[in-house]
């Protein structure tokens, strides 16, 4: 097992914190461009497709990031799934002291457990594992039923565990308050198309 003791587990929470903040910086990014009054001077500019490629690039990150929270551990890996298969091992919760922090780790655990039986994650694994990752045959019907709001929808249930894990390994603040000056940066990027047009 990768996490063994509680050291690395608060270095996995805050590597998983500072994925968290990113992952949500990333989808507040791509829902601020989604909006017509941006991606039309974006097309009127023949800008389009340069926006599309750091798009599909953002969005592609994102899709890594948060599947491989879950993946199944190997001996070397220092991911979600590492810290939460710690925080499972029979006594451990008891170890930690602060009921707040202990709530929290149990909170993450929690959500973990429902993260994982989400299907929503059965069909990002699969987009991921057969078309970003690797090039193989994939299931279309799986495709066609694997949405952005999937995506963006699991992508906050995910950075819930991390912020939980985090609070509990007493290495972070709430995540709201990182991603906020994400969503004002996108914010003022975005912007620009909307006011000039170019």
């Amino acid at each position: 097992m990768a996490v063994q003791d509680w050291n690395t587990l608060r270095g996995v929470a805050e590597q998983g914190y500072a994925d968290g903040v990113m992952c949500l910086a990333t989808v507040e990014t791509v829902e601020r461009w989604n909006k017509s009054k941006v991606i039309e001077p974006l097309l009127d500019a023949d800008a389009a497709h340069a926006a599309s490629i750091l798009l599909d690039g953002a969005l592609t990150r994102l899709h890594i990031f948060v599947c491989r929270g879950f993946a199944v551990a190997r001996k070397d890996d220092l991911h979600l799934r590492t810290a939460i298969d710690f925080l499972k091992e029979p006594g451990r919760l008891d170890e930690e002291q602060s009921p707040q922090r202990r709530m929290d780790l149990e909170e993450a655990t929690r959500l973990f457990d429902k993260a994982a039986a989400d299907p929503r994650l059965a069909r990002l694994k699969h987009v991921r594992d057969k078309l970003i990752a690797h090039m193989a045959r994939y299931d279309e019907a799986i495709l066609v039923k694997t949405t952005y709001n999937d995506l963006f929808g699991f992508t906050r249930l995910t950075a819930q565990i991390w912020e939980r894990l985090s609070l509990g390994a007493g290495s972070a603040i709430e995540l709201e308050l990182h991603v906020e000056a994400y969503r004002e940066s996108a914010d003022a990027f975005w912007s620009r198309w909307e006011k000039t047009g170019e």
